[in-house]
């Protein structure tokens, strides 16, 4: 009863988290929506699945090779007279036997030595499951960093329409001293048009943006598990919270993992082919119950038990011919894990101080972004001004307000760049 109160509650709370009861507008903060993933995503909950049947698979094989195989046969029936003749048929004969037949066997062996093949199936298995688990962990890496991109999107699109919005009620207020001045004779009809249609534009873009951002919030809401209906909103201030490249550039990746254990693996399937060349020996022991007694010609009518302990010996001879062509296969295959190996730490190498120098470079890039906005507002505070003195075009107004739009955009964007440059070198060590 106790048992089935935990299971009911772990439901309950994966239906209140995975389910519909997560379709409310909500502000996750990534940790909170990577932690979802984790446990709601559909693609995580399969490579979970295909990892616990590998160690389930990896229990079977150990199973197998450590403990000793018994076998039960029991076999009850009419047994029918015996009958005999001569070589020339001559002469023929019968042998009434006692009909009531019975047969009750068992039998245990135990593999003391095989060549090494018992070992090497174990460690195939073990490496099987291993490699399962950094599968899996491999594919929480890419769904984590997929979710990460569509994260900064949201994050991106949000901060666009922010900066529209506030791009809208400036070119509002605009509007209204515009059609003021053309009210009191001051200024012409077709600067009001211009600035009417200035507003539109924005007012599209505005709209685009609030579409891209629904269209954006259901794939994150899809690939983390949550309602496809769910509204995801960012949380800002993760920016203020990136962690140090230091603390991670030096760990392990899940490629260099990933590609030891297939050359383990390799390693033990070379040891497996190799020990088919050798003979097995068995500890056997066997114990029987027969009757009636039909190994004379004489029948008796009675049950005969004999038992048996010993060690069995089996060799394969036609291995010698057969298995050496796999035993070099295996060696080729060996040689060639071994080279992606290599291969796998260069380009680990390599990716690293790829995400490194981007990083550096996208920090860069949003420093001479900040101090375009700033010098893009102080340009457009300053031709605003001068337009109302009518010392201005409103062309130069114009432009300073595209100018300043590009700028707050493009710092936006590389903002999102640097948070996603972190979490990209994070990635490729394996540890986000």
């Amino acid at each position: 009863m106790i048992q089935a109160k935990k299971y009911l509650f772990a439901f309950v709370a994966f239906v209140a988290t995975c389910g519909p009861l997560g379709a409310q507008p909500r502000v996750f903060t990534l940790d909170e929506l990577l932690s979802v993933a984790d446990t709601c995503s559909a693609p995580l909950r399969a490579s979970r699945l295909s990892a616990d049947a590998s160690r389930a698979e990896q229990e079977a094989v150990d199973r197998r090779v450590l403990t000793p195989d018994v076998r039960l046969d029991a076999a009850v029936g009419y047994l029918g007279n015996g009958h005999g003749w001569g070589r020339d048929s001559s002469y023929s004969f019968t042998v009434p036997m006692p009909h009531f037949s019975t047969r009750f066997g068992v039998e245990a062996q135990q593999v003391v030595f095989s060549g090494g093949a018992a070992r090497a199936a174990r460690q195939q298995a073990a490496q099987g499951a291993r490699l399962a688990s950094l599968d899996a962990a491999q594919r929480r890496q890419e769904v984590r960093l997929q979710l990460v991109g569509l994260y900064l999107d949201l994050f991106r699109l949000q901060c666009q329409a922010s900066v529209l919005d506030s791009n809208v009620a400036r070119t509002r207020r605009l509007v209204d001293d515009i059609r003021a001045l053309h009210e009191s004779g001051v200024a012409l009809k077709n600067d009001l048009t211009r600035n009417e249609l200035r507003l539109s534009e924005l007012l599209q873009q505005r709209a685009s943006v609030a579409d891209e951002l629904r269209v954006v919030g259901r794939q994150a809401a899809t690939l983390a598990g949550l309602d496809p209906t769910a509204v995801v909103l960012p949380d800002s201030s993760f920016l203020h919270a990136l962690p140090q490249p230091a603390l991670y550039v030096d760990s392990l990746a899940l490629s260099l993992q990933v590609a030891q254990a297939q050359v383990a693996l390799a390693e033990a399937r070379l040891r497996q082919s190799r020990a088919s060349l050798w003979p097995s020996l068995a500890v056997v022991a066997q114990d029987r119950l027969e009757g009636p007694v039909t190994i004379d010609i004489t029948p008796y009518d009675i049950n005969y038990n004999y038992w048996f302990v010993g060690l069995s010996l089996n060799y394969n001879l036609s291995a010698l011919w057969k298995s050496r062509s796999g035993v070099r296969a295996e060696r080729l295959r060996l040689e060639e894990s071994r080279l992606r190996r290599q291969y796998a730490a260069d380009v680990h190498r390599s990716e690293r101080d790829a995400a490194s120098i981007r990083l550096a470079e996208a920090e860069r890039r949003c420093a001479t972004r900040r101090q375009s906005v700033a010098l893009a507002r102080e340009n457009y505070e300053l031709v605003y001004l001068r337009y109302l003195s009518d010392v201005a075009r409103l062309i130069d107004l114009l432009d300073a307000a595209d100018v300043r739009l590009r700028a707050e955009l493009d710092l936006v964007s590389a903002r999102a760049d640097v948070a996603y440059q972190h979490y990209v070198l994070q990635y490729v060590a394996g540890r986000l």
